[in-house]
């Protein structure tokens, strides 16, 4: 297993401005997954205390849409991001 060692961490928002979790992106350009264990800090405890099956879907608190599901790459669990309900990162 590989070691994150070039990172920013970003802030992570819903389309609807819901703040959802800080998270240490590597080099790339677009948040595609969220690996659980680059999480620094889940504002709403969606995505850190989070153990569904894969294929399960995780909504936003305040608007209630889909906002990532779960899938297994590499062994591990990650939660896909839905790019359409993606928002404003910093």
């Amino acid at each position: 297993m590989r070691k994150l060692t070039k990172y920013r961490v970003l802030t992570v928002f819903c389309r609807c401005g819901q703040k959802l979790l800080k998270y240490k992106k590597g080099p790339g350009r677009r948040l595609l997954k969220i690996h659980r264990d680059r999480i620094t800090e889940d504002y709403t405890g969606l995505f850190l205390n989070d153990y569904s099956e894969k294929g399960s879907d995780i909504h936003c608190p305040s608007c209630d849409k889909r906002f990532a599901t779960v899938q297994i790459v590499n062994g591990k669990y990650v939660n896909k991001v839905n790019q359409g309900q993606l928002g404003q990162t910093k």
